[in-house]
């Protein structure tokens, strides 16, 4: 998903949840508890990748999904 925001020019914070333990436990956190992760938690997969976009979590289903959230939430700088 890097990649279509780069595209997009769309500035964004990037965390790799492997990189540090801390990373980690954030993401676990928010997986364990954020409602938009209850299919996630009952079907035991991790979730992966997600944005959050003003405290809003929202789970990206793919390149065109992210395009999706890029135009409706307005993230392109132009």
């Amino acid at each position: 998903m890097k990649e279509v925001l780069s595209q997009h020019e769309v500035k964004y914070a990037y965390v790799d949840i492997c990189e540090s333990v801390g990373s980690l436990k954030k993401f676990l956190t928010i997986r364990d508890t954020a409602p938009e992760y209850e299919e996630v938690r009952q079907t035991h997969r991790a979730g992966i990748p997600m944005i959050v976009i003003d405290d809003q979590v929202i789970l990206v289903h793919g390149a065109s999904h992210m395009e999706e959230l890029i135009k409706e939430y307005k993230l392109c700088e132009a």
